[in-house]
């Protein structure tokens, strides 16, 4: 009897140490799956974000690639026509005359928009040509602008050019420019060296000519 209930109790101890090395060997498997879970979950998770990132980005791209050629669409639409309306407008302040005309629309005013006509203008009153000058062209501007026709004005006014030439020394020689200050007139041969010491001074200072019948007698009277 004694032999049957050791028998029965080692036989409960082996089943309870096999039992209990395949729960903990069983454990261990579950925490194992669940660590590569989790770790395959994240990893997962990672390249999810990192392709909508990408996503993301290449849809901004595309956006904004559409926005440029919309712009730009748009521009094109508002640049002037070959077949526009090209008009100027001319104001006289000493008159008060204001006299318009219709012209061919110049090569270079073809495809351009406001804001480059507008460059252009601001252009050509920084460098304007000797005669405009001497005109006395004080403003040049856009009154109306669309791609089928544009209006220009220009404003004359006489009175702000008091002088039309300037004297002055180079390379001690006399030359005279217009009174813009960077257009030559006239390169003289009279040396500077030659006049009296009065006048060399005023012409190394440079001296202002009101007009051509003025000019001409001062030139006279350093030659003679």
């Amino acid at each position: 009897m004694k032999k049957i209930v050791y028998a029965s109790l080692l036989f409960a101890g082996i089943s309870g140490l096999f039992g209990l090395c395949y729960y903990l060997s069983f454990r261990n498997a579950l925490l194992h799956y669940n660590r590569q879970a989790v770790e395959q979950n994240t990893q997962l998770l990672q390249e999810l974000l990192e392709s909508s990132g990408e996503n993301e980005r290449l849809l901004q791209q595309m956006l904004s690639d559409q926005a440029e050629e919309a712009i730009a669409a748009a521009a094109a639409q508002d640049t002037l026509r070959a077949t526009a309306s090209y008009f100027l407008e001319t104001y006289y302040v000493q008159s008060k005359t204001k006299e318009r005309e219709q012209l061919a629309v110049p090569g270079f005013m073809i495809g351009i928009d406001r804001k480059e006509l507008g460059a252009y203008i601001e252009g050509y009153m920084e460098t304007m040509p000797v005669n405009e000058f001497l005109q006395g062209l004080v403003s040049y501007e856009i009154v109306s602008f669309s791609p089928s026709q544009v209006v220009l004005r220009k404003t004359y006014d006489e009175g702000k050019v008091e002088n039309q030439f300037y004297l002055c020394q180079k390379d001690d020689l006399v030359v005279v420019y217009y009174s813009d200050l960077r257009t030559v007139y006239e390169y003289t041969e009279i040396l500077c060296s030659s006049l009296p010491e009065d006048v060399q001074e005023a012409v190394s200072h440079g001296i202002y000519v009101k007009d051509a019948q003025e000019l001409y007698s001062m030139l006279e009277g350093y030659t003679s």
